[in-house]
């Protein structure tokens, strides 16, 4: 973590669906903190601050030639040609997904591209980070360097979805060192609270529908619903007296993002023309895929709850051919086949589509969503909640905010202009300002396992293991804090002293664990999972073994957990570093 003021802030959103970068000076941030500058990115008919995060890395596996809207043009030139030579370049697209959900991985872990190629997954995503950070510096070079800005004087900030875990974090850090981003200068950032710090700074003006800045005077309570391409995040904040945060209930959420609706789309194309016929439409027409997903990408933001109307899709004409050419049908006829006889209907290359099947869509991300929040609200800790902020670049589909706003017709429902950059305009100022929440909620129970002296009364049998002068119990669960359990920025949560076993042993390994019970026992209980180790020097071995106890603190108040070790002896603090990738 960065320690001194910086120059200049710079964040890097990296998104399942799209990403971009956007930075302020430190007196832009001073005169106003919403004064952010970013790059607009083009591509067909879209034009913003975010990109798609899409990848083109030539057959060498190590050398990136495109990224975001160009990556896809490019990808798509290359396999239009009479060849099959693209097949050996790799191409990824919305791949954060990987990091989702993992418990534990390791950082040898691979990922398969669009033709089952694979790559090591941290190659893939350092590419982007110093795509992303170089393209930061070449685009703006011309402000840069009146200052002759160092590499020091600049905090990079990366941003990670709440319920992320902290392998995941790590993952992320690392992938931006390797991308020449140097360790100390890197901040995480959760992507809820980013959005929070930048919508609470926003005049009334700038929020949309619902708007006001009530949700931001002390005392006020909100649920912050971070909607992106990949998960729906959720996190509830209290503001404070002088505007910072407290996290009042633990991020939570899950993989229900607009991807979810992209991909029922696909599936209701291949429900009218059969996989092996969009399989090849998509190996063989991938200009025609791609246009076929960017016009959908639009028209999903447009559709409605309250819209009856049917909506018209452009079907391309390589896709109809195909269709007739494997089934040598008429695919007007083949579609009079299907359940959606009476709900589809095709004139040329439109495709008019019932509202009512548009909507399905959406009923599987909403239905989680709608549940999720239903369940939060009724927590003791969120009830007072007087809105419910939406952001991210899914909340600007206008069926997710009317079915929020119907479901919960007694919570005032925020929607800011440009929801889907106040995440990646929130990180920056989170750069300046890295205080701004100064209460989280713990996600899991985190303990280390350790052994200590047998006890017949507490222990179980089954653990009991034997050294030439003493009985010992192994695979202790040593708690450090729980889950739901409140914790405050830069305050050591808890200090625990641990001595070595033997006389001979000039180090302390800790492996760390996460549960998902209160106070688990062993760290074989049900709810408990490795995350990787804490290694700990013992600096002077010429002691006796009783006194060379060392003193180890955890600080869980940040986005990143923070360990420190010191010999209780002579207070000397000693190395500690924390591992969560095997």
């Amino acid at each position: 973590m960065t320690s001194k003021p910086s120059i200049l802030v710079a964040a890097i959103d990296f998104g399942t669906t799209y990403s971009g970068w956007a930075f302020s000076f430190k007196h832009e941030y001073d005169a106003d903190p919403t004064k952010i500058s970013g790059r607009q990115w083009i591509g067909g008919r879209s034009v913003s601050l975010k990109a798609p995060t899409t990848v083109l890395i030539k057959p060498d596996g190590i050398t990136l030639d495109s990224f975001g809207y160009e990556a896809e043009t490019r990808y798509a030139d290359l396999a239009a040609e009479e060849s099959s030579e693209y097949k050996r370049w790799y191409y990824f697209r919305r791949f954060k997904m990987l990091l989702h959900g993992k418990m534990g991985f390791d950082r040898k872990m691979r990922l398969e591209d669009e033709t089952n190629k694979s790559l090591p997954a941290k190659t893939v995503f350092s590419l982007v980070i110093r795509y992303l950070k170089d393209d930061m510096l070449k685009t703006s070079r011309d402000r840069l360097a009146k200052g002759h800005l160092r590499e020091d004087e600049i905090t990079w900030v990366l941003t990670v979805p709440a319920i992320w875990n902290d392998a995941a974090k790590q993952f992320m850090r690392e992938a931006a060192v390797e991308a020449g981003i140097k360790n100390e200068n890197i901040l995480i950032a959760l992507e809820p609270e980013a959005a929070s710090i930048f919508c609470s700074l926003l005049p009334t003006e700038m929020m949309a529908e619902g708007g006001g800045m009530a949700a931001f005077s002390p005392g006020s309570k909100y649920m912050v619903l971070d909607a992106g391409g990949g998960t729906i995040d959720i996190t509830v904040h209290e503001v404070m007296t002088g505007g910072k945060l407290k996290e009042l209930h633990k991020a939570s959420g899950g993989a229900w993002g607009g991807t979810q609706v992209d991909e029922a789309y696909k599936q209701f194309l291949i429900s009218l023309v059969g996989n092996p016929v969009f399989q090849r439409f998509q190996s063989e027409c991938k200009e025609d895929h791609l246009d076929m997903f960017r016009d959908f990408e639009i028209k999903k933001r447009d559709i409605s709850s309250e819209n009856e109307n049917n909506v018209t899709i452009r079907l391309p004409s390589s896709l109809k051919e195909i269709f007739e050419d494997e089934t040598k049908e008429d695919l007007l006829n083949a579609i009079k086949q299907t359940q959606y006889a009476d709900k589809v209907s095709l004139k040329g290359d439109k495709l008019r589509v019932d509202a009512s099947v548009m909507k399905g869509f959406f009923s599987k991300v909403i239905q989680n969503t709608v549940s999720h929040v239903k369940k939060l609200i009724k927590d003791r800790r969120v009830r007072g909640i007087s809105s419910i902020l939406m952001v991210g670049g899914f909340s600007e589909s206008k069926m997710l905010q009317h079915t929020i706003k119907s479901n919960f017709p007694n919570i005032r429902v925020i929607v800011p202009h440009d929801a889907g950059l106040v995440v990646l305009k929130g990180a920056v100022v989170f750069g300046h300002n890295p205080s701004a929440v100064v209460q989280r909620v713990c996600k899991f129970t985190y303990g280390v396992k350790i052994c200590d002296t047998f006890n017949e009364k507490i222990h179980d049998i089954r653990k009991r293991k034997e050294l030439p002068d003493r009985s010992y119990c192994d695979d202790i669960f040593s708690k450090f804090v729980e889950i739901g359990q409140t914790v405050t920025l830069n305050e050591t949560t808890v200090e625990k002293s641990y001595l070595p076993q033997t006389d001979d042993q000039s180090g302390i390994d800790f492996k760390i664990y996460a549960s998902t019970q209160k106070s688990p026992m062993y760290v074989t209980d049900e709810g408990c999972v490795n995350l990787g180790k804490i290694d700990i020097d013992i600096l002077d071995m010429t002691v006796p073994l009783k006194e060379r106890s060392v003193l180890v603190s955890m600080t869980f108040g940040g986005t990143e957990i923070e360990v420190r070790a010191k010999e209780e002896r002579t207070g000397n603090s000693t190395k500690a570093t924390v591992d969560f990738l095997g």
